[in-house]
């Protein structure tokens, strides 16, 4: 980013045989095995991470972290979109049963993080408690049909209170009595607020910690923190942003971030079916190695499991490192630990609490030297059991209308401000434009292959005879070799029309099968994908107009597919910026007209809310739902599709724009949604297009 980089532009031509069409001859072009520069797709992505966690200098110093936590918090405060939420939160807290247990009780409890949006929780209570004791929050991580309720968590907790502490554990969105849903795990919605899925877990983990200092048996300045898995990187989280939280230990959710972007590439981030661990711009500005320093010197101790595919251990070892040596410049050595499990993996086993019980009692209670400490015979209830229920009859209740009833609410609250002066503001910074340059062949077709940037080739077709009219540039989400025999395309071509067709990351031949990796990687850069769609466009198309064949010319960008015409939107207002469009007019097909369809899609959504048994696949998609990699975070808080198209400040057809539930949007309602300068039409009407230009 902000570097040039040699360019490079391939050109390919055939000789025309008569008795061959052009559309035959461009088809020929194409390679059969295209498979190199789909990777670059990746590649070139996982090399921009690399580059931008490497950039990050880590505290070394008390002062340093000092000065890290509060520009940590800040900017952690921006990403995880905590100013979007209610607070303090209206909890309406009740007991709705009590467990009696072997030195132990558990209070059944439910409570409101948001309006209407229920929360059951177990809060976990010595069988005494002669004065204010210290307390736990124990976060579960992504297991959804147990949840709290699992027996491994239950062991913990039960333990824990026997030896005087109070927990509280509830059930996340989605998981426990509040779930099964994949769906409440990816709430992509929320993204186009400024709220992310982890903001959601993060403002619920500070709904418990406000319920636990309601309480009288509870000490106020001895709070701490674990859970696992996704229950570790929330406590990560939460010990980093919240001072309240004096001792923390993750278990199993600790990583170096490029270690697990890489890991996590070949497996899709497990199709992206959860998204707490995506935080906008996070990599921008920290690597896991920031959160300790925004927890230090507090009391820390990290669990690991030796065999663990989405946190490798060695990237763990790394962070304890860097650990250990901040702690030390603190003068606090002993309050940084790091314990690592050999016997099982991914989960709060029983090597793995015994560990957390040992460091808690120490540095909570000041007993013992924070060694492990043996954890006698504990038989939890089975998960399922009727009386660890929480919610009257035991029938589960999804957090998903409150979610998006959030959502609903902060969509109708911001105003449409229109497009900030800079839009790199909201979907990330471009590279510098490469000074491409093209040597056009003597032939009637030609496959280009155009350099946008290091690594990353933009493949196309180019026809075009001698002296064109114009110039036709299509961009088709069923690849550019679809668009061969489009209408419109042959319509300019009888106009004698210049046709170029490429295809963009991500669409064609640069398709790739990771695209909830590509999504997730793009956020936590803070990007967003298809505005780097937009840039491959427009980068080939100034690299055509700098040739003298298309000097002055005529230009029309054509969109067809959601995706292909969400990504010429974004070269609009690409060029907008720049305020030298070289376009006349535009063609945007089967499009979307506004992020907001994105949210209001009454039917879509509404089966979103379904709940899965566990016998059931959590993992299906239920609510056909908006690719991850169209959500812009924060888009809504200053404009819409709209004002992008009307800051083109050109002639434009919309043909056949569609809702969220992606049915036909009636063209009076869209009439409406546009700047007058638009047309709005039905593919019937298509022909009258091309007779205009």
């Amino acid at each position: 980013m902000g570097k040039t980089f040699p360019t490079l532009l391939l050109v390919f031509s055939i000789q025309c045989a008569p008795q061959t069409s052009w559309q035959d001859q461009a088809l020929s072009l194409r390679p059969a095995n295209s498979d190199s520069l789909a990777d670059a797709v990746l590649d070139n992505l996982e090399s921009r991470a690399a580059d931008s966690l490497e950039r990050i200098t880590h505290a070394s110093t008390p002062e340093e972290a000092s000065e890290l936590r509060a520009d940590l918090q800040s900017r952690l405060w921006e990403s995880l979109g905590l100013g979007q939420f209610p607070w303090p939160p209206d909890r309406k807290a009740r007991t709705v049963g009590v467990n009696q247990g072997e030195g132990y009780r558990i209070e059944k409890l439910v409570y409101q993080t948001l309006p209407d949006t229920l929360v059951p929780a177990h809060l976990y209570l010595p069988a005494r408690v002669a004065r204010p004791a210290p307390s736990i929050i124990f976060y579960p991580g992504h297991w959804l049909p147990d949840s709290k309720a699992r027996p491994n968590f239950q062991a913990f907790c039960i333990n824990m209170a026997r030896l005087g502490f109070v927990v509280l554990s509830f059930d996340p969105f989605g998981q426990g009595e509040r779930g099964i849903s994949w769906r409440d795990h990816r709430r992509t919605s929320a993204l186009l607020v400024g709220v992310s899925q982890q903001g959601f877990a993060v403002y619920e983990t500070r709904c418990a910690i406000e319920y636990l200092l309601s309480r009288k048996e509870v000490d106020s300045r001895r709070i701490g923190i674990t859970g696992a898995s996704g229950g570790g990187y929330n406590s990560w989280m939460v010990a980093a942003l919240d001072d309240r939280i004096s001792v923390a230990v993750p278990v199993v959710g600790t990583s170096d971030f490029l270690e697990q972007v890489r890991v996590c590439r070949p497996l899709d981030w497990y199709k992206a079916n959860e998204h707490c661990h995506f935080v906008p711009n996070l990599i921008r500005y920290a690597n896991n190695h920031e959160l300790l320093a925004a927890v230090a010197p507090k009391p820390l101790l990290i669990i690991a499991a030796s065999e663990d595919q989405s946190f490798p251990v060695g990237g763990v070892r790394n962070v304890f490192a860097y650990g250990k040596s901040l702690y030390r410049a603190f003068g606090k050595e002993t309050g940084i630990g790091f314990f690592e499990d050999s016997s099982t993996g991914h989960g709060y086993q029983k090597k793995k609490r015994e560990a957390a019980y040992g460091w808690f009692l120490k540095w909570m209670m000041n007993r013992g030297d924070g060694a492990p400490y043996p954890e006698p015979e504990t038989e939890p209830l089975p998960w399922d059991s009727p009386e660890l229920s929480c919610f009257p009859g035991a029938e589960n209740q999804p957090a998903g209308p409150g979610m998006v009833r959030l959502v609903k609410e902060r969509a109708q609250d911001l105003p449409s401000e229109g497009p900030p002066a800079s839009l790199d503001q909201v979907f990330g910074a471009l590279p510098l434009a490469p000074a491409t340059s093209i040597k056009l062949q003597e032939t009637e077709v030609q496959r280009l292959e155009v350099s946008t940037e290091s690594g990353l080739l933009i493949p196309g077709f180019l026809h075009s005879l001698s002296d064109p009219e114009g110039l036709l540039l299509v961009v088709d989400d069923r690849g550019k070799e679809a668009s061969l025999h489009d209408p419109l395309v042959n319509q300019a071509v009888a106009k004698g029309w210049a046709v170029c067709g490429i295809d963009p990351r991500g669409i064609g031949e640069l398709s790739v099968e990771e695209m909830g990796w590509v999504s997730a990687v793009s956020l936590l850069l803070g990007e967003n994908f298809v505005w780097r769609q937009a840039w491959d466009i427009r980068i080939v198309l100034d690299a055509l107009l700098r040739t003298d064949q298309f000097e002055g010319i005529p230009v029309v960008l054509y969109g067809r597919g959601d995706n292909a015409s969400l990504a010429a939107t974004y070269v609009l207002a690409q060029y907008a910026q720049l305020a030298d469009s070289p376009l006349t007019s535009f063609v945007l097909r089967d499009c979307f007209l506004s992020y907001r369809h994105y949210i209001d899609r009454p039917d879509s959504m509404q089966r979103s809310f379904t709940l899965w048994s566990e016998h059931e696949d959590p993992g299906e998609i239920l609510d056909r739902e908006i690719p991850f990699h169209y959500f812009a975070f924060g888009a809504l808080r200053s404009f819409d599709i709209p004002d992008l198209l009307a800051s083109a400040d050109i002639g434009g057809t919309i043909v056949d724009p569609i809702n969220g539930d992606w049915e036909p949007l009636p063209l009076e309602i869209a009439e409406k949604m546009l700047p007058e300068n638009l047309s709005v039409i039905s593919d019937s009407a298509l022909e009258a297009v091309a007779s205009s230009w």
